[in-house]
């Protein structure tokens, strides 16, 4: 899979949710993402990374497919639900792994990454519904 530079992030992150079934931890095309804090390595694509992610964007411009890249993020612990959330764009899966113990963490990471509004949208919802009312 190549991005297509000239087409519009709105447009390509649906189109690449619609085949993340096809990519999700898939070895083909991708390259391998350890964090540090894991003790198991991610295979991701570029594409699903670098358009809903300005860290990843910013860091992963000479990344190519087979390579090893290691990184650390805020909360290692919450960090696999983020990389689901990249691929499916499940924000209600994505929303019910947070909890009022974790949510602090996976905002870290959130801001860390540099996600896009979508998801920081879904994370100030939970917010509002499960902590603000505390």
């Amino acid at each position: 899979m190549s991005v297509v530079q000239e087409v519009p992030t709105p447009y390509l992150v649906p189109l690449l949710h619609e085949e993340g079934i096809n990519y999700y931890n898939n070895k083909n095309h991708a390259f391998e993402l350890q964090v540090e804090g894991i003790d198991r390595s991610f295979f991701v694509h570029l594409e699903y990374l670098t358009s809903q992610s300005t860290f990843f964007r910013e860091n992963f411009a000479n990344v190519k497919e087979g390579d090893l890249v290691k990184i650390s993020v805020p909360s290692p612990e919450t960090f696999e639900p983020i990389i689901e959330y990249l691929y499916f764009g499940n924000g209600d899966k994505w929303y019910d792994t947070m909890t009022p113990d974790n949510y602090d963490d996976v905002w870290e990471n959130v801001l860390y990454l540099g996600l896009d509004d979508k998801a920081r949208t879904i994370c100030s919802a939970y917010y509002q519904n499960n902590i603000a009312k505390e």
